[in-house]
């Protein structure tokens, strides 16, 4: 009996240790920000941050301007996380507002599904599906060419008698063989049996460019997969009219993309805070200051979008909440739109809003990513200093990435 009680209590301490541990882990920030290098960082009990040393309890770090590498260990031996520590400036940002179209395109042809092919006999053939093709595939080439525009598989189709195709799933890359089969259309064309998707496109904000007023941030989200849909073009948009938003029923921003074939700018990261890229020519925006997340506070705020045409304005809102910074994340505020003429207009936030700037007491800091479906007057923000560091924003950073 005296046996049995005692492995319950082992068995009990273990189990709350293990609770311990996890959520220590889980709340510690995988990423922090200092503006102050002599700042203090706590450590959890019976852990300590490791860089060149052991760091115990809530003790300043030795800092060098940029990014700096520290893991958290569990009593000082066992790694159960890695952090990045960043040592940062005041950062001064272009302003941005602007309504883009956004057109994804991805690193090869995109399998959307299947169709037969009927021969002059009448027979039914599935070349792609013969050929072991699954939906969501890349074809990335035919016969050694890139696959970058379904013309370029086309012309291949009607003069090759078989074609050897690069096909990427997930993480594997392999090679198949499909044979086109001719159709019994009039003029007995080729074909493979596949369709293919559409080009991700839509209509977003640019959030900011970076001082130089080259690099760009938008949207503040993901958009398509990210995995294979991370290049792209955006082009300037022009706002026609707004579907208004109501519970249940999101409203969008309808809009037409400039089709002078000009681009905007190119597309070089889509990722959870947005997408990312180069813009062809240096943003004429006034340059805003860059607000911390230690700054923000509940309270007024103002969003910066573009309703109709070309012409951004600023609109009144109130910051209702402020989640804990552990995480990059899209979803770091609670926004509610309070401008009587934008909830007249548009009832609140409506797509195409996402990546609009949000500002207070004159700094950004941050962007409307998400609307709340059954409550479009409110909506989630994504932190302005994790899209500056998605930016490579920070002087101090692009010092260090240059080795000076």
């Amino acid at each position: 009996m005296f046996r049995k009680r005692n492995l319950i209590i082992i068995l009990t301490l273990s189990l709350l240790l293990t609770i311990y541990i996890g959520f220590s882990v889980y709340m510690f920030p995988g990423q922090i920000i200092l503006l102050v290098k002599d700042q203090p960082i706590k450590m959890p009990g019976l852990f300590a941050l490791c860089g060149d040393e052991l760091y115990w309890g809530a003790k300043t770090l030795p800092l060098k301007p940029g990014e700096n590498n520290f893991s958290l260990k569990f009593l000082g031996i066992w790694q159960l996380k890695k952090t990045q520590v960043y040592l940062l400036e005041r950062c001064y940002l272009k302003l941005g507002g602007h309504s883009v179209g956004v057109i994804l395109e991805s690193e090869g042809l995109k399998v959307a599904g299947f169709y037969p092919v009927i021969t002059i006999t009448g027979k039914e053939n599935w070349p792609a599906k013969d050929a072991g093709l699954a939906v969501g595939d890349l074809l990335l080439k035919a016969n050694g060419i890139n696959l970058t525009d379904p013309d370029i598989l086309q012309k291949i189709t009607l003069e090759a008698s078989i074609i050897n195709l690069t096909v990427s799933r997930g993480k594997r890359i392999f090679e198949t063989i499909i044979i086109p089969h001719p159709s019994n259309s009039p003029t007995k064309e080729k074909m493979l049996g596949i369709f293919l998707s559409e080009p991700v496109m839509g209509i977003g904000t640019l959030t900011f460019a970076t001082e130089d007023g080259y690099a760009f941030a938008a949207l503040g989200h993901l958009i398509g997969e990210g995995e294979n849909d991370n290049q792209g073009i955006i082009k300037k948009a022009h706002i026609v009219g707004i579907r208004k938003g109501e519970r249940g029923t999101p409203g969008e921003k309808l809009g037409l993309f400039d089709n002078s074939g000009e681009t905007l700018g190119r597309i070089t990261k889509n990722s959870s805070l947005g997408i990312y890229g180069e813009l062809s020519e240096s943003l004429d925006s006034p340059l805003v200051e860059l607000a911390f997340y230690e700054e923000i506070k509940v309270g007024p705020a103002q969003i910066v979008t573009v309703i109709s045409g070309e012409n951004r304005e600023i609109f009144e809102a109130f910051i209702e909440q402020i989640f804990s910074r552990r995480e990059p994340t899209n979803r770091s505020f609670i926004i509610r739109i309070t401008d009587s003429r934008l909830l007249a207009e548009a009832g609140g936030i409506v797509q195409g809003m996402s990546g609009s700037p949000v500002l207070q007491n004159g700094k950004l800091i941050g962007a409307v990513t998400h609307v709340f479906v059954n409550d479009p007057q409110r909506g989630y923000g994504a932190l302005a200093e994790w899209m500056a560091l998605e930016a490579g924003a920070f002087k101090s950073l692009q010092k260090q990435a240059l080795g000076s």
